[in-house]
This record gives C-alpha cells, structure tokens and sequence, in this order.
C-alpha cells in the first residue's frame, strides 16, 4: 500500500534527524506526489513548502524557488495553509535579500 503525503512528510522528518538529507528530499519529492494522487490541496501545500524549506536550508534557493512560489499563490478560505503561506512568502523575500 502506498503511504500518504502525511506519511512521507513524517519519515522525511525522521530521515533528516538522522542526517540522511538525500532520502529525506527524496521522501519531501513523495509527499508532494502523493499529495496530488490524493487530490489533496491541504497536503500538496504542506508538502511542497516543506520541500522548499528544505531546499533553502541546503542553500539551492533558485530549486526552492517554484515550491515556494505555488505556495505562496495558494489560498484556502479556512485558513489551514495560511502559516505555511506566511512563511514561504518571508523564505521567498529573505533569498531574494530583502530581508536578513
């Protein structure tokens, strides 16, 4: 059986604690997948902000760019994003040199 984004997000989390960054952004690319075999907007902008955190901590901003971007362009009127959706858009200004 396939593991869900939540899943993923979790194991790459556990993959990260133990220092294992390659299968931990490999675990982060599932989640998003997964996320979108789900049909799930909640989970993909999870997913996807948790990857380009991820790929800004490993220096590669113009990769986290995209991530970052989708993030910030998504709106849910429940506001169950909205903390994911503050964050990248502060990310998005900070590797831009906008702010420290």
């Amino acid at each position: 059986m396939a593991l869900t984004s939540a899943q993923h997000l979790e194991r790459a989390a556990e993959l990260r604690a133990r220092g294992r960054d390659e299968l931990a952004e490999s675990a982060l690319s599932d989640a998003i997948d997964a996320a979108v075999a789900e049909e799930d907007l909640r989970a993909l902008t999870r997913a996807r902000f948790a990857l380009g955190s991820f790929l800004v901590e490993a220096a590669r901003a113009d990769e986290a760019y995209p991530y970052l971007k989708a993030v910030v362009r998504t709106e849910l009127a429940d506001g169950s994003v909205d903390a994911c959706v503050k964050q990248s858009a502060r990310l998005l200004r900070q590797v831009r040199g906008e702010e420290d």
